[in-house]
């Protein structure tokens, strides 16, 4: 086994040691309790050592050098290591001259002008929109949507008009059919391709297209996903421009790399840095092996709730961490309020804020790759990348991603591993604070956009079941049997799984007198009860508690615990339950019915 050494003066001990010292505190549980697996495959150990990336014939390099694992550049820049970006997106709420220039002012570099909500987006609207901002110092990166003719037309109208000579604007086209085929359901189209390349000789420094796995990320994909599409992405982007007179040494700069940064920590990190060794593997069998290349990355769009919406904050600080650790270029971190109705000016401060605290006070810029070295991140980043070459290779062998994704496996894929995920959040496997853990039913949910937001996110389903509780604010009675050291542990837990549906807890003060606790119960108002304390207790009180509570009009019965032969007893809710499926049968015994 491999040794290991805390560092110079510190003892070395050996990794039997370390499994000796875990098993005491496991305390006869299995040391596989430790290890998880993502559901791409991937495995995650409690520990890892040189030994773990011994047999790795990859190496990472040094920061700026090939393959670029390290990072794009040698060093970073402490001043501006990398964009800060704020989203704008046309025709929603605060995303207007006066907010745009506020961000600028209060350290915005970069702007991501989001047209999927509108398709009546022109020259002379966009020109007002961007009035004032200096466009060769702010680079814009585009969000075309469904019509990315018009919008991209109506941009590169506007530099024209501002800047006779492109040749020092940076920006970014964005020009995505993947993702747009993804949002629509509909087959890839191909056909802006040429006129895109009309444009690449006029404006010889803006990005045409991107490679962007985020797309697939929002609509479901795990990682090692992300990274295989994003990879088919940019290798078909390089087929079409080459076809349009554009040679792939020439194309690669001009495709940036979009991904998706989200709370998984090491795995971002991780992510990003596999994002430039597959970029250069392909690269260095095009040409362009001395060619590194430009991430951008978005705070995950399905990782966001309108549920106790401040707790976006804290996702969005993990994911922008992750981020400038792993050398992204540009970042765009969501406003907490970004799947809501609007943002405003508060939740626009606080999204720009957390990246220029990362700068500006915690110095992430600097160290180069400060993840570099590590077992662990070292690991995952080579599993990652092995594990989306082989996706790569699967969608290469099948035709492309044009026909991949047009013979529906591509949906069909995502719309699996939705259903995975959607099962983890159900069962809290995939905790969601705020939403699935600790949901705060004094805090209101905020209203939901007028426009339905493409994608899929984890908290939708139970944001349906708070949005109706949240009308009538129903209320359950914990029937609690025994003392409070005995029933407490699992009133906490089913008021906790009640309010994950807006179903606020009123409890009751135990004992064994089954007159007294329904007497409380009718005095709650409450129409529905669960009941709450220990096995011992249940064999002895359970049923004839729960078929008083019957006979005083309670219209749904559950008991906190693993399920057991009561008849009276209507559902459980117990760890490693579907939680979700038990709240809405709840709520529709309520009389609230729930759009599935």
């Amino acid at each position: 086994m491999a040794e290991i050494s805390m560092g110079p003066g510190l003892p070395t001990h050996s990794e039997a040691d370390w499994l000796s010292a875990v098993d005491k505190v496991l305390r006869g549980k299995s040391f596989d309790n430790l290890i998880t697996s993502d559901i791409d495959g991937i495995t995650r150990h409690p520990l890892y050592t040189d030994a773990s990336h011994a047999t790795n014939d990859a190496t990472s390099g040094l920061p700026g050098i090939a393959p670029f694992i390290r990072g794009a550049q040698a060093l970073s820049n402490k001043h501006l290591p990398w964009h800060i970006a704020q989203r704008v997106v046309v025709g929603r709420g605060a995303a207007d001259n006066d907010h745009i220039l506020t961000d600028l002012a209060g350290g915005v570099s970069a702007l991501l002008l989001d047209c999927t909500e509108t398709n009546t987006i022109d020259a002379s609207a966009l020109d007002d929109l961007l009035d004032g901002v200096m466009l060769d110092i702010a680079p814009i990166a585009l969000i075309p949507g469904s019509n990315e003719t018009r919008a991209i037309d109506a941009f590169l109208d506007v530099l024209k008009r501002r800047y006779p000579q492109t040749n020092d604007i940076k920006a970014y086209l964005n020009h995505d059919p993947f993702a747009t085929a993804l949002a629509s359901q509909a087959p890839v189209e191909t056909g802006f391709i040429a006129p895109l390349c009309i444009h690449a000789n006029a404006y010889p420094n803006v990005g045409l297209m991107t490679a962007s796995g985020a797309a697939f990320h929002n609509q479901g994909a795990a990682p090692s996903d992300e990274l295989g599409y994003m990879l088919a992405a940019l290798a078909e982007n390089l087929r079409l421009l080459e076809r349009a007179g554009l040679a792939p040494p020439d194309a690669l700069p001009r495709i940036p790399l979009t991904l998706s940064i989200d709370t998984d920590f090491f795995g971002t990190i991780a992510k990003i840095r596999s994002a430039r060794n597959l970029f250069h593997i392909l690269a260095k069998h095009v040409g362009g092996a001395k060619i590194a290349p430009v991430i951008h990355c978005e705070t995950s769009q399905r990782a966001y709730s309108r549920l106790d919406p401040w707790v976006n904050i804290l996702r969005a600080t993990v994911s922008a961490l992750a981020g400038g650790v792993a050398g992204a270029d540009m970042i765009c971190v969501s406003p907490c309020s970004a799947t809501s109705e609007s943002d405003n000016t508060l939740t626009r401060r606080i999204a720009r804020n957390t990246q220029i605290i990362l700068q500006e006070e915690s110095h992430i810029a600097h160290v180069s790759d400060a993840a570099g070295g590590s077992w662990y991140v070292e690991t995952l980043t080579q599993e990652l990348s092995d594990k989306a070459w082989s996706l790569f290779q699967e969608i290469e062998a099948a035709g492309g991603l044009i026909e991949h994704m047009n013979s529906g496996a591509v949906h069909a894929q995502l719309d699996a591993r939705c259903r995975t995920y959607e099962n983890q959040v159900d069962t809290r496997t995939l905790p969601l604070v705020g939403v699935s853990e600790y949901p705060n039913l004094d805090e209101a949910p905020l209203a939901a956009p007028d426009v339905a937001q493409n994608g899929y996110r984890y908290a939708e389903k139970f944001e349906a079941l708070r949005d109706r509780a949240e009308r009538v604010k129903p209320r359950v009675y914990l029937a609690c049997l025994g003392d409070a050291a005995a029933f407490t542990p699992r009133a906490n837990f089913a008021a906790n799984i009640y309010a994950t549906g807006g179903v606020h807890a009123i409890s009751g003060s135990g004992g064994f007198d089954i007159d007294d606790i329904v007497r409380a119960f009718a005095d709650s108002g409450a129409k529905i009860a669960v009941i709450c304390g220990v096995d011992d207790d249940y064999d002895a009180h359970a049923t004839q508690l729960s078929e008083a509570l019957r006979a005083a009009g309670c219209v749904h019965i559950a008991l906190a615990g693993q399920p057991r032969d009561i008849a009276s007893i209507d559902d459980y809710c117990y760890a490693g339950g579907p939680a979700f499926a038990f709240v809405q049968h709840v709520l529709v015994k309520l009389g609230l019915e729930i759009d599935a």
